[in-house]
């Protein structure tokens, strides 16, 4: 029974007792007052009070037991009310005390809960529940939990109550007052059902392209080919129609694919080793065929087409040979194991130079941006990209806010020409100015917006360009009107070289210093011609020294100082071997070119016998840099991605915040889960993130 049903109870009873007894204090009061008037009706008032009191002694003594034993069973009923109504409402229900501990439940609640009242907690009966669920922050607090198969909504509400309500085991020191718990369940099987039904029956849209199809077709004959194609169509035919999907072929190397989401998962768990039965078809070549897929999901068919269609271009941006699942901002990474294979053709980049011509006549200005801590290639391809812009007549600015000090050197041959005096080189916060919807923004050697030299530039004009030699991240720029990713070029200058070969009508002629700029990219990022090189970076090359680069002078640039020397000597000498096959080593952050340093040496370590990949640390302001280096096909790209960085295949780094002994350990530890995941296995080459 509730405190105020009580006290009614109560005043019922006061008013049965109560009301003979003032009729009687009345009857005494007139009895006086006779006394001094009628001292005869006195006498007989006296007597009928006196017989009015013995009757009521009587009446009291008589029936007190009779009276209790009504109310008793009064209160009893109602209580018994009570507990009927909670018994027989139809949702499991329960309270508890303010620290979980289940005080009363009514049947439904108790077909979950076969304890004694009071013996167990929410907690045991719910072991998703957390302390912090019990002793929550407001009102009320809602919960997905599932008991014996059943999905339910928990509702938990705070009951404000007296502490001696019922008798139980409400106890505070600090109150007269506490609070307890309502514990509500929702049986909510069927709706998440459904839920998940409707989830699993979406449609996903993927989108698949045979990489450098041209390629491996060319040194085969037609029935080779036809063989060739009628393999590759077979395999994804069969892989897709086992999980009921729709393969539609949209052009020689496309298909277009339908099938419900409900089969993602286990394709995501096989990795799409698809991507390895593909690799598996002898074209007669040395050419492997191997085949990029984009994958879309969303409610919205439209907007999974569009993921797909962005996750293709992002597979193929980062070197083919993978599947790139996209679901809202989230992307998914498979496979990117195999190098892809270097295009001899020269066809894009003269469809590139053609469209980056127009672009560059249609606006007033070019702002030309690398990353941050620009390098050799970053301010290479950045000269190429302003001596492009000149030569069509336009005014151009490079963006430069700190160098690398290998490039500094290269940055004083230009200072001291006349051509480049004003307002050629900007500071980030100087170019602001420059950029508006009237200028085009180029990017080079970076496709990552998180490292950008100066971020804010790209939210100022419409009109973005981006060239790159870097496998694509997940990063990307909302604003982009022209995409230039090559992942198989060697340096973002080798592709500048190319585009300036064809963006005049007339073969543009350059400087010697520009030559020099742009050779000084290819020198370092191709480690003195010595990795990353196909035939495409020779003749850029050959181009470059035919505008006078004088090769020794270039190579002088970057000779080593007697400080950075020795700081490679200690660096090679505290090298270990952290897994079979891999180096790492912690250059000191000293000398004049530290994070250069750690590259070389990175390069190095691969002479050691046994050495397929390496890694080097260094410490440069107030960040770790790493320098990542691989031969053959295994992937340090996918080590550096999964520690925030990026790269290529062979070549990768990544800069972190902390210490040197937190990025070993971080470093360390991505590499044996990476290792234990068959990411480096040859016998497989799906690897995701």
């Amino acid at each position: 029974m509730s405190k105020d049903n009580k006290i009614e109870t109560g005043r019922v009873v006061k008013a049965y007792i109560l009301v003979p007894v003032i009729a009687a204090v009345l009857m005494a009061a007139v009895t006086l007052c006779l006394f001094f008037n009628l001292p005869y009706a006195a006498f007989i008032s006296s007597g009928a009070l006196l017989i009015y009191i013995i009757f009521l002694i009587i009446y009291f003594s008589t029936n007190k037991k009779h009276i209790s034993k009504k109310l008793f069973r009064y209160i009893n009923d109602y209580e018994t009310l009570e507990r009927r109504f909670i018994d027989d409402f139809s949702i499991p229900y329960a309270i508890a005390d303010k620290n979980g501990f289940i005080i009363l439940y009514n049947k439904y609640f108790g077909r979950l809960y076969d304890r004694d009242i009071g013996e167990g907690n929410l907690m045991d009966l719910f072991p998703v529940l957390s302390s912090e669920d019990i002793h929550f922050v407001g009102d009320e607090r809602n919960l997905s939990v599932i008991y014996d198969k059943r999905n339910y909504r928990l509702q938990i509400k705070k009951f404000a109550v007296p502490a001696e309500v019922m008798g139980r085991r409400l106890v505070t020191k600090d109150s007269e007052d506490t609070f307890v718990l309502e514990v509500y369940l929702f049986d909510e099987t069927e709706i998440v059902t459904m839920a998940k039904t409707a989830i699993e029956e979406q449609t996903v849209i993927a989108n698949i392209y045979i990489d450098s199809y041209a390629e491996a077709m060319s040194s085969s004959g037609d029935i080779e080919n036809s063989l060739v194609r009628a393999l590759v169509e077979k395999s994804i035919s069969d892989y897709f129609s086992k999980i009921g999907g729709i393969v539609r072929k949209r052009e020689r190397n496309r298909y277009f694919i339908l099938f419900k989401r409900k089969y993602l998962p286990s394709l995501q768990s096989s990795k799409f080793d698809i991507l390895d039965e593909v690799k598996k078809i002898d074209t007669g070549s040395d050419v492997p065929v191997t085949i990029s897929i984009g994958i879309g999901v969303d409610r919205d068919l439209a907007k999974a087409d569009s993921y797909s269609k962005l996750a293709l271009d992002l597979a193929l941006g980062r070197g083919g040979d993978q599947a790139v699942l996209r679901e809202g901002e989230r992307i998914y990474f498979y496979g990117g194991k195999t190098k892809r294979a270097e295009s001899n053709t020269r066809v894009k980049a003269r469809i590139i130079a053609l469209s980056l011509r127009e672009t560059i006549l249609s606006k007033d200005r070019v702002v030309v941006m690398g990353h941050r801590m620009g390098d050799a290639d970053s301010f290479g391809a950045s000269v190429g990209i302003y001596k492009a812009a000149r030569a069509l007549g336009k005014k151009a600015h490079i963006v430069i806010n700190e160098l690398t000090n290998t490039v500094q050197p290269v940055l004083d041959n230009f200072l001291v020409d006349r051509d480049y005096q004003g307002d050629i080189f900007l500071t980030g916060p100087e170019a602001e100015k420059y950029v508006d919807d009237n200028s085009v923004l180029v990017i080079v050697d970076v496709n990552r917006p998180s490292i950008f030299e100066h971020p804010e530039l790209v939210r100022r004009t419409k009109s973005v360009v981006m060239i790159d030699h870097h496998i694509q991240s997940g990063e990307r720029v909302d604003n982009l009107l022209l995409s230039y990713i090559e992942p198989t070029a060697s340096s973002a200058s080798e592709m500048v070289s190319e585009l300036l070969q064809y963006i005049t009508e007339d073969e543009i002629s350059l400087k010697k210093i520009e030559a020099e700029a742009l050779y000084a990219g290819i020198l370092i990022d191709t480690n003195y011609f010595s990795k990353n090189t196909g035939v495409r970076t020779f003749e850029a090359a050959a181009f470059l020294k035919k505008n006078g680069v004088d090769v020794a002078r270039v190579k002088g640039l970057f000779n080593d100082t007697l400080e950075d020397f020795k700081a490679k000597a200690e660096t090679i000498k505290n090298a270990e071997i952290i897994e079979t096959g891999f180096a790492m080593a912690v250059s000191p952050s000293k000398g004049t070119n530290p994070t250069i340093v750690a590259a070389q040496v990175a390069n190095e370590l691969l002479d050691i016998c046994g050495i397929v990949g390496s890694f080097v640390l260094t410490e440069y302001n107030g960040k770790v840099y790493v320098s990542a280096r691989s031969v053959g096909n295994v992937n340090v790209q996918l080590v550096m991605e999964r520690m925030g960085g990026g790269g290529h295949l062979n070549t990768a780094g990544a800069q972190l915040a902390g210490t040197i002994e937190d990025t070993k350990k971080k470093l360390k530890l991505t590499l044996r889960k990476m290792i234990e995941e068959g990411v480096f296995d040859e016998s497989n080459s799906t690897a995701g993130r």
